[in-house]
């Protein structure tokens, strides 16, 4: 008597679960038709398997993903980065919607991954494929999460612009040799319709770029900084409280750097890499650095804010640009009060500093 009660316990299951994936996906429709921003990416062109983990395991996605977030734990305290990859793949698939999970997936790939290879090129194609992930794939699915644009801007920021990975001037040529044909003679953006349309092919658009120049100056597209500036302004578009501070943070820094090497100087042909100060960013960076000041302000903050305008004036100084110091230190001396000492330009070239107090 236990048999037919099987068979009907059967056929009720494979219904409930038919059922199941049909509701799924007409709730998936709903917040598709309801918000239609944040499911960009869905569409004949999503990669089948997306389309069948989505539609198919329906609200457990979210405890599959869960249990592999468990596993990730593991996988990174053994230091099985390249099976870490694999996995996180997995929980993107499972919810392309997490900001997490990405940036996850592309730091293990432009850090842990790549330092575990001996050749420079092998290193750039794994940093290379943390890029392609945030920039072609993450923001497919999350067009105004302002987190990965600021993760992104991180990675030319820290792996590409600093020195702390022994390939880095690798990076930096290959970033170099990828512009240099889209860009003019100083580096600034070269706006060509074949140029435009090259630019878009690596998800950079040649108006934003322009605006980017005008507001802060000529920047170099061949340096790692103009980039992170790139993402890291088109984040704060998107970025509320303490994120907005941290995209903040990411234009401004970089503009900093630029003060110092934010031009490429170097040879191309002969793949020889130098950079030399952008001066012509100095007050603008100095104007985003007052604009973070002024929206968070905090003592570190003005203290951040007179340390680069004592550098800027030095660089500035020591360059010839004598309007740009003296407009700098004008900006010095506005920001210490009445009550604090007030430097001479002199002075500050003999290595003033201003002191870290409000």
């Amino acid at each position: 008597m236990r048999l037919p009660f099987t068979k009907t316990a059967l056929v009720a299951l494979a219904l409930l679960t038919l059922s199941a994936a049909w509701q799924s996906r007409r709730l998936a429709e709903l917040r598709r038709n309801g918000m239609p921003e944040a499911y960009i990416g869905y569409s004949s062109d999503t990669p089948p398997a997306l389309n069948f983990v989505m539609v198919g395991l329906g609200g457990f996605r979210g405890l599959v993903a869960e249990i592999l977030w468990f596993r990730v734990s593991t996988l990174q305290e053994e230091g099985r980065y390249l099976e870490l990859v694999q996995l996180s793949d997995w929980i993107t698939m499972l919810d392309p919607h997490a900001a997490e999970a990405w940036a996850y997936n592309a730091w293990n790939l432009a850090y842990n991954v790549s330092v575990m290879m001996v050749r420079p090129e092998d290193r750039l194609r794994w940093v290379q494929n943390g890029i392609v992930l945030l920039r072609n794939e993450s923001l497919k699915f999350n067009p105004r999460e302002a987190r990965l644009y600021r993760e992104l801007a991180w990675l030319y920021q820290n792996k590409i612009g600093d020195n702390l990975d022994s390939a880095h001037l690798t990076y930096k040529l290959a970033l170099a040799e990828a512009m240099a044909p889209l860009v003019h003679a100083d580096g600034t953006v070269n706006p060509t319709p074949e140029n435009r349309v090259r630019l878009a092919a690596v998800k950079l658009d040649a108006d934003r770029m322009l605006a980017l120049e005008k507001r802060f100056g000529p920047l170099d597209w061949r340096i790692a900084e103009s980039h992170a500036v790139y993402w890291a302004s088109q984040g704060l578009e998107f970025a509320t409280g303490n994120e907005r501070l941290m995209c903040m943070r990411g234009v401004y820094q970089p503009l900093m750097l630029s003060l110092f090497h934010g031009r490429f100087t170097g040879d191309l042909k002969a793949h020889q890499w130098a950079a030399a100060g952008n001066l012509a960013v100095a007050r603008s960076a100095a104007s985003m650095i007052a604009e973070t000041a002024h929206s968070f302000p905090s003592r570190n903050m003005n203290y951040v804010y007179r340390r680069y305008l004592t550098m800027a004036i030095v660089e500035t100084s020591k360059a010839g640009h004598d309007a740009d110091a003296r407009a700098l230190y004008s900006q010095l001396l506005g920001s210490l009060g009445k009550k604090t000492e007030q430097p001479t330009i002199d002075a500050i070239l003999k290595g003033w500093e201003p002191a870290n107090e409000e």
